[in-house]
């Protein structure tokens, strides 16, 4: 099943769209935050997206605030973690996703973004990936939640993801060989999402699974 939405920030409004199995929910559910200059169609998200489908987890897709079909941000920024917190708001007031099993899958900028708003509480997600990111050493130390990172050896950030991510116990860092920035590689992207819908499949788990614990 497959719907648009629009969901608001405030006055802006911000493009959607929520897939979900054909199954009868409530679905966990993955928000995708996509990267600069990309939008809700980008297509390393719409794989993963799919393959979420094929394990009973749903996927909310949405532009970031000036891009794709949702509004400019008045400040001018290319997005913003107001849109991240907007966007997993909507998704939890939605009656065929459980509101308990959100996670969040974050691209380059869009992982960023993803940091910002659960640093500031305005996202409560039960599991993260982020797919190279750009972070440094002790930008995630305090995250509190599941997050896998995945980062390919040729990527130009590896060395400050390694960093980031070394000593996290909250944190599993997934080095695909081979790979660069954008995953383009032969293998790299089945690799990164392969490993992004196992750990999903993992951590966020369908209401019934949740009922008497």
């Amino acid at each position: 099943m497959r719907r648009d939405a629009v969901i608001p920030r405030g006055d802006l409004r911000l493009a959607g769209r929520l897939v979900t199995p054909e199954q009868k929910g409530p679905f966990p559910c993955v928000l995708f935050v996509h990267g600069l200059g990309s939008d809700r169609d980008s297509p390393r998200n719409v794989v993963i997206a799919e393959r979420l489908i094929g394990h009973g987890i749903a996927a909310l897709l949405f532009d970031l605030s000036g891009h794709g079909q949702s509004d400019p941000d008045p400040t001018g920024c290319a997005g913003s973690a107001a849109d991240v917190t907007a966007a997993f708001g909507w998704a939890r007031s939605q009656p065929e996703l459980d509101p308990r099993s959100i996670g969040v899958a974050g691209s380059s900028l869009g992982g960023v973004l993803a940091l910002e708003a659960l640093a500031t509480g305005g996202i409560e997600p039960a599991a993260m990936v982020l797919r190279a990111p750009p972070v440094m050493a002790g930008e995630l130390r305090n995250i509190r939640v599941p997050t896998l990172v995945i980062i390919g050896s040729a990527d130009p950030l590896l060395w400050g993801v390694q960093a980031a991510a070394e000593d996290v116990r909250t944190v599993r860092l997934e080095v695909v060989q081979g790979a660069g920035h954008l995953f383009e590689e032969p293998g790299a992207l089945e690799h990164a999402s392969s490993a992004t819908v196992d750990w999903f499949a993992m951590h966020l788990h369908p209401a019934g699974a949740l009922a008497g614990r």
